[in-house]
């Protein structure tokens, strides 16, 4: 061996030479990284060049080889495709011995293996990581419920039923679902990749690591935000087990960057719940900071961290409970088409982790069958309302699930290891709220489409039933929440007192649909004055409820959901009565809880780009004219000032009136932006024009006679149908928004 040979030996020790085993065979680290080739020296001359370190690792261990699968899952499966072969048409003979050995499931019976477990018959060979169960319910034969890893998977076409039982592990369904997929495979996509994000369309962001932790508040006010919960909205939500959740909260506060993306989603959804509970001076005083700051701080960290937990295709039950706070939280910011679509959302997560199906039936566990049902009719009453709202007219209402109410009890009574069936309460319970609400689902859920009892009540011209038989299934369902819940009810217990608020508010609501003229061919012109009775005097008891909930001292932690059912409704009705009601005690008695809709309702006042607020201020304006033209007949005329509302509305009408009003041509088109802006604007400016045959305060009449057909006609009856227009361009618009550009202040 040459002097250079030697030299060059030293300073690169051959593998054989040298005391450390490389590997063989493979490439460095960094060879591997640039796909070039390694002379696989120590170091190798691309590490040297690159003046790296050469890292040599060692290869992988060998994949272990599948077993081959016992002789009983075999015949199993066998036995599957033969009872799926005479649905095609085949006919196969079977075998007794082996037929004898499985079960109606097509499973191999444990009794007759030797690989039965002794004292475990509920295990399956051939679902070692989760449990595949069969729906027992009649409704629910071609069902299968994929449970595994805290997650279900509801599988209900044959395709997915049949490939079921070709799944040995429950992960290989859940795959692709899980929160913990890396969001960075989103982030390395190239320009030329496209990996959709339901999310992003949704809420126009990605997922991301960073962001929603810095948003979460002090540890100390996360408690006070979660007292907050509990106090304001838990009670008339209850789709959390507070014990569990708040043991959770604990332990996540304590180091929020370790929470997991499922519980962080479920944390800003209370966050976002609690401070819409709560008045600007409540978050001031709690948070030190206003109202509108915090929403829009904690709406982007419950929006972020539901896209972060992939909650379009998350089976996971918090998540689903994360985005029913969340929609219950921002109902009112945004219009309810968008609503009711994001509800959808919540509907279609609900039937694919199977809570349209009794957890019961489906033979899971006490604890998440009682959840499952509490979460499930929580999306039911959201849909409702939102179907109803956006003027859909259907709704999950139908007959087309099987899911029970849930139980007469308490959290307490719950836990999570519990094997026996808790025993319901005979009195109220935390759960009196909601269980009075699933009472009114549950009636017009069983009442026939044809009787004009469906879901949401939109069938304004069915008379297929008459007045009576609405009247007298009406007062079973009072008679029945009378025995149930009001009777036992405490108005000194906050819960308690808006059970009873909002008990008699349905049943007036619902005699004022029964017998509303919109329904009548003539509008109510020919109808008996004992049935304007009963309208009249339903729509002024919800005003008065209404008014109630707003001056109770007890009733104003619920706030935040009365403002999301004012019965726009009722208030047209008993204007449009005062019209010709103009004098007694009945109209002195309207007068009064309208003076105080004005008061607890200033939006009525102050938004004066409303089309609906604006029609209304007419009709107030008509109405109030003929109160004042009956007193001064009857020289009762009082000589002090109107009601404050009443100045407000002229002095909006004499501002107005002063304005040059644009005159369009006849063929002008028609021209609707995205938002529908252009069109809200011809339909203001022709109430507007109305107003100029209305008296301005001075005049005791009621105005000339119009001649356009709308709802501000003098003769009878009204126009219900545009009023019914109104009020749909009207909820087709946010009650409110939220000042996102404040979140860059914070």
């Amino acid at each position: 061996m040459s002097t250079t040979e030697a030299s060059e030996s030293q300073q690169h020790p051959t593998p054989e030479s040298s005391n450390t085993n490389y590997p063989k065979g493979r490439s460095c680290v960094l060879c591997q990284q640039r796909k070039v080739k390694c002379d696989r020296k120590d170091p190798c001359a691309a590490c040297s060049k690159a003046r790296v370190e050469c890292i040599f690792r060692a290869p992988a261990p060998p994949r272990r080889r599948k077993r081959k699968p016992p002789e009983s899952d075999l015949l199993a499966r066998l036995t599957r495709y033969e009872q799926l072969l005479p649905s095609l048409g085949s006919k196969v003979e079977g075998n007794a011995e082996r037929d004898a050995m499985i079960d109606p499931d097509g499973r191999m019976d444990q009794a007759s293996t030797p690989e039965r477990v002794a004292g475990d018959p509920s295990k399956e060979m051939s679902d070692p990581g989760g449990k595949l169960r069969n729906a027992t319910s009649p409704d629910v034969q071609t069902g299968r419920l994929i449970v595994g890893e805290g997650k279900t998977k509801y599988l209900e076409n044959n395709l997915w039923t049949s490939l079921s039982h070709e799944l040995r592990d429950s992960k290989e369904i859940f795959q692709g679902s899980s929160e913990d997929e890396r969001v960075e495979q989103s982030t390395r996509a190239t320009s030329r990749t496209i990996r959709p994000n339901g999310g992003l369309l949704i809420f126009g962001s990605g997922p991301t690591d960073a962001g929603p932790h810095t948003l979460h508040p002090q540890p100390m006010q996360i408690f006070r935000l979660w007292q907050t919960f509990l106090d304001n909205v838990n009670p008339l939500v209850k789709i959390l087990h507070t014990p569990t959740v708040q043991q959770l909260v604990l332990e996540a506060s304590a180091n929020l960057k370790i929470v997991s993306k499922s519980m962080n989603a479920l944390m800003f959804a209370i966050y976002l719940s609690a401070v819409n509970s709560l008045s600007n001076a409540e978050c001031e005083g709690m948070i030190g900071q206003g109202k509108s700051v915090l929403l829009a701080k904690y709406y982007l960290g419950a929006q972020q961290a539901l896209i972060n937990a992939a909650f379009l295709k998350s089976s996971d039950l918090v998540v689903l409970q994360a985005y029913v706070l969340f929609l219950l939280s921002v109902r009112q910011f945004y219009d309810p088409n968008t609503l009711w679509t994001l509800t959808g959302i919540a509907v279609r997560i609900g039937q694919r982790i199977g809570l349209h199906h009794d957890g019961a039936s489906l033979g899971l566990p006490i604890f998440e069958t009682e959840l499952r049902r509490r979460l499930w009719w929580q999306i039911v009453l959201l849909d409702g309302r939102s179907a109803e709202i956006s003027g859909s007219g259907t709704s999950l209402l139908a007959p087309v699930w099987d899911t029970k109410t849930p139980l007469n009890i308490n959290d307490s009574d719950l836990n999570p290891n519990m094997r026996e069936m808790p025993v319901e309460h005979t009195g109220l319970t935390e759960m009196v709220f909601c269980l009075l609400r699933y009472e009114f689902g549950i009636f017009l859920r069983n009442s026939s489409p044809t009787a004009g009892f469906d879901s949401s009540w939109p069938k304004r011209s069915s008379t297929a039933v008459s007045v009576t038989e609405k009247d007298k299934s009406i007062e079973d369902l009072e008679q029945l929440l009378e025995q149930k819940f009001l009777r036992l009810c405490d108005p000194s217990i906050p819960l308690h007192f808006e059970c009873i608020l909002v008990a008699k508010a349905a049943m007036c609501i619902m005699r004022l649909r029964a017998h509303h003229p919109r329904h009548l061919s003539d509008g109510g012109a020919a109808m008996p004055q004992d049935e304007k009775d009963i309208l009249f005097s339903n729509s002024v008891k919800v005003l008065e409820l209404d008014n109630i909930s707003h001056s109770t001292q007890i009733a104003q932690r619920f706030l935040w959901h009365t403002k999301s059912y004012f019965q726009w409704h009722a208030m047209i009705y008993a204007l449009s009565e005062l019209c010709s009601r103009t004098a007694g005690g009945e109209a002195d008695r309207a007068w009064q809880q309208i003076t105080e809709v004005y008061k607890y309702h200033p939006e009525l006042l102050s938004d004066t780009k409303s089309a609906l607020n604006i029609a209304i201020g007419n009709l107030t304006i008509k109405a109030w004219e003929a109160h004042e033209t009956e007193r001064e007949r009857q020289q009762q005329r009082s000589q002090t000032r109107p009601p404050s509302f009443i100045s407000t509305l002229y002095s909006q009408r004499k501002s107005r009136k002063t304005l040059p009003a644009p005159t369009p041509s006849p063929s002008e088109p028609m021209i609707i932006t995205s938002d529908g802006s252009l069109a809200r604007e011809r339909q203001v400016r022709e109430i507007h024009e109305s107003e100029s045959s209305m008296g301005d305060g001075t005049s005791s009449g009621l105005g000339k006679p119009r001649t356009s057909d709308s709802p501000f006609k003098e003769h009878s009856p009204i126009d219900w149908a545009e009023w019914d227009n109104l009020l749909l361009d009207f909820e087709s618009q946010p009650v409110d928004a939220i000042d996102l550009p404040i979140f860059e202040q914070i």
